[in-house]
């Protein structure tokens, strides 16, 4: 498959590509196989880009203008994420661009809009999304933190984990429990939280690459405004699982493939030793590229939907669970071949597999595990009873 998208990439794609060459280093292209995103570099980097993105709006074009986009379609703002991911160029606040806006544009009222949107459009404010509980994952009505009205104030009290960038964040979307006595579906609302606010500290997690990409937030009596309620009471439930849909559209997951298959292809061009005994090693790359064409045109019909005012639940469910699954069916081909070669650090011509692969294994568990996706399929997609 071409991934030109005839209609809108020509020069959209080809100025896109052109304006990140300039801002990237020359080596990126290479060297972004083997930095992290918890490194300095990695971090300047994505302030720079960042800044220079946000100038023109691009980061949020499919936002109204009036708080901060272009009014463009969700399908060109999928092909933006596509290059992005592509070129594997680091961005500050997705968590923002992706997910809090479209729920605050969804569900906030309009002071909250005017005040918060410009602010994410012009790469003023980071924000993290503090859904997850030590036992609340998958099943996150079962969480348990409370917040309780004082007043004109909520007091929070509890624990949220897996939070990406906390400590760098001014501002979490957080969900909590304010009807206890109600089903665990229905007393759940979600508030705005300034992350510096009294109460509130940030413990980094490190994750199974011994990076610390990830935090748990703890909140001790934090008392958060009534008026930063979005939407409304008990009815978070129904946010919550919205935004999530936006997290699972999937697309950089394919550009990612698409931009990991090809440089196991360059290397086993650079080093054919590698391939010597491996009889099946271009029967796998080759059903690998065939799945990343099929998971981009699944990914790509979701901000299609969008564009048509329909919420791709099911959709987004089955591009997140086919895209994740593919990253480690490509992150073991890769394990496999490459061997010991693929363990070196800092060695540009390859890329670090195990890193890669250990990553690969949490993919199919953050933001709603396999099995969670598949029954969404089977109920919402299939109409299967539960």
């Amino acid at each position: 498959m071409d991934f030109s998208l005839k209609e809108y990439e020509d020069d959209f794609q080809a100025s896109l590509t052109n304006r990140l060459s300039k801002l990237l280093p020359k080596d990126w292209g290479d060297r972004s196989f083997i930095i992290s995103n918890t490194d300095k570099e990695w971090k300047k980097i994505a302030k720079d880009v960042t800044n220079d993105l946000s100038k023109d709006r691009l980061l949020t074009q499919a936002w109204p203008e009036k708080y901060g986009g272009i009014g463009a379609t969700n399908l060109k703002q999928a092909i933006f994420n596509h290059i992005l991911s592509y070129m594997n160029a680091p961005i500050n606040n997705m968590t923002g661009v992706n997910w809090i806006g479209p729920a605050l544009m969804m569900y906030g009222n309009q002071e909250q809009k005017e005040l918060y949107l410009p602010r994410i459009a012009e790469a003023v404010d980071q924000w993290c999304l503090l859904y997850s509980e030590p036992t609340a994952g998958s099943d996150l009505a079962s969480l348990q933190t409370h917040a309780v009205k004082n007043g004109d104030n909520y007091v929070i009290n509890g624990q949220k984990i897996w939070a990406s960038n906390a400590e760098e964040s001014d501002f979490g979307l957080v969900a909590v429990r304010t009807n206890p006595d109600a089903p665990k579906h229905k007393g759940l609302s979600t508030l705005i939280v300034p992350m510096d606010s009294p109460g509130i500290s940030i413990n980094p997690i490190k994750d199974i690459n011994g990076k610390d990409s990830l935090n748990e937030v703890f909140f001790d009596n934090v008392q958060i405004s009534t008026k930063n309620i979005v939407g409304q009471e008990n009815r978070g439930w129904y946010q919550m699982a919205s935004s999530l849909d936006f997290e699972r559209s999937g697309i950089a997951t394919f550009s990612a493939a698409k931009r990991n298959i090809e440089k196991l292809i360059d290397i086993t061009k650079l080093m054919p030793e590698i391939t010597e005994n491996k009889k099946t090693y271009r029967e796998d790359i080759a059903n690998h590229w065939i799945e990343m064409n099929t998971g981009f045109n699944l990914a790509i019909k979701i901000p299609l939907l969008q564009d048509q005012g329909i919420n791709p639940t099911y959709e987004a469910s089955i591009s997140k669970l086919y895209g994740t699954e593919l990253t480690q069916k490509i992150a073991q081909t890769s394990m496999q071949l490459l061997g010991t070669h693929g363990q070196l650090k800092n060695n540009k011509e390859m890329f670090e597999v195990s890193e890669q692969y250990l990553s690969a294994i949490a993919s199919t568990i953050a933001k709603g595990t396999s099995e969670i996706q598949r029954n969404t399929i089977a109920t919402q997609g299939l109409g299967l009873p539960r």
